[in-house]
Protein backbone atom coordinates (compact mmCIF):
# COMPACT_ATOMS: atom_id res chain seq x y z
CA UNK A 1 0.00 0.00 0.00
CA UNK A 2 1.04 3.34 -1.28
CA UNK A 3 1.23 5.91 1.25
CA UNK A 4 0.61 9.35 0.24
CA UNK A 5 2.65 12.44 1.53
CA UNK A 6 1.16 16.05 1.86
CA UNK A 7 2.39 19.11 1.95
CA UNK A 8 1.83 21.16 5.38
CA UNK A 9 0.72 24.19 3.10
CA UNK A 10 -2.04 21.97 1.54
CA UNK A 11 -2.75 20.57 5.21
CA UNK A 12 -3.22 23.87 6.58
CA UNK A 13 -5.77 24.96 3.88
CA UNK A 14 -7.42 21.72 4.43
CA UNK A 15 -8.08 22.93 8.08
CA UNK A 16 -8.50 26.16 7.40
CA UNK A 17 -11.27 25.28 4.83
CA UNK A 18 -13.15 22.92 7.27
CA UNK A 19 -13.59 25.71 10.06
CA UNK A 20 -13.92 28.45 8.23
CA UNK A 21 -16.72 27.09 5.78
CA UNK A 22 -20.22 24.56 6.78
CA UNK A 23 -18.67 22.06 4.62
CA UNK A 24 -18.44 18.11 6.43
CA UNK A 25 -15.02 16.59 6.47
CA UNK A 26 -15.84 14.36 3.18
CA UNK A 27 -16.70 17.06 1.53
CA UNK A 28 -13.08 19.16 2.21
CA UNK A 29 -11.48 16.24 1.73
CA UNK A 30 -13.11 15.46 -1.82
CA UNK A 31 -11.64 19.00 -2.20
CA UNK A 32 -8.25 18.14 -1.52
CA UNK A 33 -7.77 14.76 -2.93
CA UNK A 34 -7.52 12.87 0.30
CA UNK A 35 -9.71 11.01 3.02
CA UNK A 36 -12.22 12.69 5.75
CA UNK A 37 -9.90 10.43 8.58
CA UNK A 38 -7.28 12.27 7.26
CA UNK A 39 -8.24 15.86 7.29
CA UNK A 40 -9.76 14.96 10.48
CA UNK A 41 -6.47 14.10 11.95
CA UNK A 42 -4.81 17.76 10.81
CA UNK A 43 -7.75 19.03 12.30
CA UNK A 44 -6.95 17.26 15.49
CA UNK A 45 -3.52 17.95 15.52
CA UNK A 46 -3.71 21.80 14.43
CA UNK A 47 -5.67 21.90 17.77
CA UNK A 48 -3.83 20.20 19.80
CA UNK A 49 -0.68 22.63 18.94
CA UNK A 50 -3.28 25.31 19.63
CA UNK A 51 -2.95 26.98 15.64
CA UNK A 52 -6.80 26.79 15.51
CA UNK A 53 -8.43 30.27 14.22
CA UNK A 54 -11.88 31.13 15.30
CA UNK A 55 -14.24 30.22 13.18
CA UNK A 56 -16.06 33.36 11.37
CA UNK A 57 -18.99 34.33 13.48
CA UNK A 58 -21.59 33.73 11.01
CA UNK A 59 -20.82 29.71 11.52
CA UNK A 60 -20.90 30.09 15.08
CA UNK A 61 -24.34 30.74 15.23
CA UNK A 62 -25.08 28.57 12.11
CA UNK A 63 -23.81 25.83 14.18
CA UNK A 64 -26.78 25.25 16.17
CA UNK A 65 -28.83 22.59 15.60
CA UNK A 66 -31.46 22.62 13.22
CA UNK A 67 -32.85 19.09 13.30
CA UNK A 68 -34.98 19.69 16.28
CA UNK A 69 -36.87 22.43 14.16
CA UNK A 70 -40.96 20.86 13.39
CA UNK A 71 -41.94 20.05 9.81
CA UNK A 72 -43.80 23.00 10.26
CA UNK A 73 -40.92 25.56 10.45
CA UNK A 74 -39.08 23.65 8.38
CA UNK A 75 -41.64 24.05 5.40
CA UNK A 76 -41.79 27.61 6.76
CA UNK A 77 -38.19 27.94 6.31
CA UNK A 78 -38.18 26.92 3.18
CA UNK A 79 -40.72 29.26 1.69
CA UNK A 80 -39.75 32.02 3.17
CA UNK A 81 -36.46 31.55 1.88
CA UNK A 82 -37.60 30.97 -1.61
CA UNK A 83 -38.99 34.73 -2.26
CA UNK A 84 -35.69 36.30 -1.12
CA UNK A 85 -32.95 37.29 -3.35
CA UNK A 86 -29.15 36.28 -2.88
CA UNK A 87 -28.24 39.01 -0.33
CA UNK A 88 -31.52 38.56 1.53
CA UNK A 89 -31.06 34.98 1.80
CA UNK A 90 -27.73 35.39 3.01
CA UNK A 91 -29.04 37.53 5.96
CA UNK A 92 -32.01 35.34 6.36
CA UNK A 93 -29.54 32.47 7.21
CA UNK A 94 -27.51 34.12 9.58
CA UNK A 95 -30.69 35.38 11.43
CA UNK A 96 -32.54 32.11 11.57
CA UNK A 97 -29.38 30.42 12.72
CA UNK A 98 -29.03 28.10 9.22
CA UNK A 99 -26.13 27.06 6.85
CA UNK A 100 -26.79 27.25 3.27
CA UNK A 101 -27.00 22.94 3.23
CA UNK A 102 -29.93 22.98 5.91
CA UNK A 103 -31.97 24.23 3.34
CA UNK A 104 -31.34 21.91 0.61
CA UNK A 105 -31.50 19.67 3.25
CA UNK A 106 -35.20 20.68 4.44
CA UNK A 107 -36.24 20.49 0.78
CA UNK A 108 -34.87 17.08 0.36
CA UNK A 109 -36.58 15.82 3.66
CA UNK A 110 -40.01 17.72 2.49
CA UNK A 111 -39.86 15.92 -1.31
CA UNK A 112 -39.39 12.47 0.46
CA UNK A 113 -42.17 13.15 3.13
CA UNK A 114 -44.05 13.80 -0.37
CA UNK A 115 -42.98 10.80 -2.37
CA UNK A 116 -42.78 8.29 0.90
CA UNK A 117 -39.65 8.32 1.64
CA UNK A 118 -37.43 8.29 4.94
CA UNK A 119 -34.39 10.29 5.55
CA UNK A 120 -34.58 10.95 9.41
CA UNK A 121 -31.47 8.08 11.29
CA UNK A 122 -34.34 7.75 13.69
CA UNK A 123 -36.17 6.12 11.31
CA UNK A 124 -34.19 4.38 8.93
CA UNK A 125 -32.61 2.65 12.60
CA UNK A 126 -36.29 1.52 13.68
CA UNK A 127 -37.17 0.18 9.92
CA UNK A 128 -33.72 -1.54 10.20
CA UNK A 129 -34.88 -2.65 13.43
CA UNK A 130 -38.52 -3.55 12.35
CA UNK A 131 -37.23 -5.57 9.18
CA UNK A 132 -35.02 -7.64 11.72
CA UNK A 133 -37.70 -8.51 13.87
CA UNK A 134 -39.67 -9.42 10.67
CA UNK A 135 -37.02 -11.86 9.41
CA UNK A 136 -37.15 -13.20 12.89
CA UNK A 137 -40.11 -14.03 12.55
CA UNK A 138 -40.70 -15.15 8.98
CA UNK A 139 -37.72 -17.34 10.10
CA UNK A 140 -40.23 -19.01 13.00
CA UNK A 141 -43.39 -18.86 11.03
CA UNK A 142 -41.17 -21.60 8.19
CA UNK A 143 -39.91 -23.60 11.07
CA UNK A 144 -43.46 -24.29 12.39
CA UNK A 145 -44.99 -24.83 8.89
CA UNK A 146 -42.16 -27.59 8.54
CA UNK A 147 -42.94 -28.92 11.79
CA UNK A 148 -46.62 -29.08 11.05
CA UNK A 149 -46.51 -31.19 7.53
CA UNK A 150 -44.01 -33.26 9.61
CA UNK A 151 -46.38 -33.77 11.81
CA UNK A 152 -49.27 -34.85 9.13
CA UNK A 153 -46.59 -36.63 7.51
CA UNK A 154 -45.96 -38.61 10.90
CA UNK A 155 -49.76 -39.15 11.20
CA UNK A 156 -50.22 -40.37 7.81
CA UNK A 157 -47.74 -43.06 8.36
CA UNK A 158 -48.80 -44.12 11.53
CA UNK A 159 -52.65 -43.50 11.36
CA UNK A 160 -54.95 -41.82 12.86
CA UNK A 161 -54.79 -43.98 16.73
CA UNK A 162 -52.55 -42.85 19.31
CA UNK A 163 -50.99 -45.73 20.59
CA UNK A 164 -52.15 -49.32 20.57
CA UNK A 165 -50.04 -50.55 23.57
CA UNK A 166 -51.88 -50.26 27.14
CA UNK A 167 -50.75 -48.86 29.62
CA UNK A 168 -50.18 -50.56 33.38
Amino acid sequence: MRVRRFADELKEAAVERFLTSDLSLSAVAEQFGTTRYSVANWVKLAQSRGEVKKPKPHLVAAATPTDERSASEKLRLIISAGALSEEQLGEFLRREGLRDGDLERFRTEALGGLEGKVHSAQDRRQIQELERVNAKQAKRLREAEVLLELQKKVQELWGAKDDDTTRE
